[in-house]
């Protein structure tokens, strides 16, 4: 006779937990590494405001949602520059019309603007300053630096005949003023008509834009040389993003407008011409990580023609006064 051992029922109820707990162990780890995955293969996608220099149009495109895209024709020419000034409003700088405009990102209307043709003509670039100041870099016989009023009043303006040509003005936490030229130049100058700090970035052909990290290392977008480049206090370049020979699918024929982000990386207009259709020539802004690769893309020539300002609107408040020193502060704690 064979005996069958039963165990009691409290052992049978430990045996059944034990295997539950197993069970619910291996289904966490299942969903957490699906979770993952899934995590990993989502696209990166952004909410952009952009300047289209060939077509002459302000754009908004939000790749999460993309039926509340839109477009507006700028009268008056291209913008050259854009910034969040709060109250909902981008601030346009317009070289046509000699000026600034600013529009109301809720209903594409123009809420303010202040031009002369004369004075102010060839105003490549409008810089808000937190105290409401806008400071205009405008490309004359000379290079004009204009600094207005909240009031719109003038208050200094300054010609500097040593600077060959600007495209973009940028301030800094010491209240002067950062810009490129024509050539592999940058200049540092005061709102009184001082030229403070004169740098080289080799190999740059029309620099764009230039701004100070918190560490006081300089950015600058080299134009036609086709890429961005990290300067330390001395001049030397520290870090690259872009260059040529460009990795397959890509396309740097001009670095224009640039903005940092939280996450430490960069996002740049690559601008490709100004013809209408020559955005078919290749992407028109890209996304830059920390180690120089190349995450993200944005390409679509039927909407939009050579971007050359951009600014990612992903984590930002449009009710807030935002400017490259605010913008780095972020940026500089993701690469400690």
């Amino acid at each position: 006779m064979t005996l069958t051992f039963i165990p009691p029922l409290s052992g049978v109820r430990a045996a059944m937990s034990f295997i539950l707990r197993q069970v619910l162990w291996c289904t966490a780890v299942f969903l957490l590494l699906a979770c993952g995955h899934l995590a990993a293969d989502e696209p990166v996608r952004h909410k952009l405001l952009m300047i289209d220099e060939s077509r002459s149009q302000l754009l908004y495109v939000d790749q999460y949602e993309p039926a509340k895209n839109w477009k507006l024709h700028v009268e008056g020419g291209s913008a050259w520059s854009l910034q969040l000034v709060g109250n909902n409003r981008v601030l346009l700088a317009l070289p046509g019309k000699g000026g600034f405009r600013e529009y109301d990102l809720a209903t594409q209307k123009v809420v303010h603007e202040k031009f002369d043709p004369v004075r102010y003509n060839g105003a490549m670039s409008a810089t808000r300053f937190p105290d409401g100041r806008t400071v205009l870099g405008c490309a004359q016989k000379s290079v004009r630096i204009v600094v207005l009023g909240p009031d719109d009043k003038e208050i200094s303006a300054h010609d500097f005949p040593e600077i060959n040509g600007l495209r973009q003005v940028r301030r800094t936490e010491r209240d002067t003023l950062l810009l490129g030229s024509f050539g592999e130049d940058i200049f540092e100058v005061s709102l009184d008509g001082k030229i403070l700090r004169r740098l080289k970035l080799e190999n740059a052909k029309f620099n764009y834009q230039v701004i100070e990290l918190p560490n006081g290392n300089l950015l600058a977008s080299a134009g036609y040389g086709g890429f961005l480049a990290e300067l330390d206090k001395a001049g030397k370049v520290v870090r690259q993003w872009g260059g040529r020979p460009e990795p397959k699918g890509l396309k740097y024929i001009f670095m224009s407008h640039f903005q940092t982000l939280k996450n430490g990386n960069i996002v740049v207009a690559t601008w490709t011409g100004h013809r209408k259709s020559d955005s078919k020539k290749g992407q028109q802004v890209v996304e830059f990580a920390p180690d120089g690769k190349v995450i993200w893309k944005w390409h679509d020539s039927g909407a939009a023609g050579s971007i050359h300002g951009v600014i990612v609107l992903d984590d930002l408040d449009t009710s807030r006064f935002y400017d490259d020193t605010i913008l780095t502060k972020e940026y500089a704690k993701a690469r400690q």
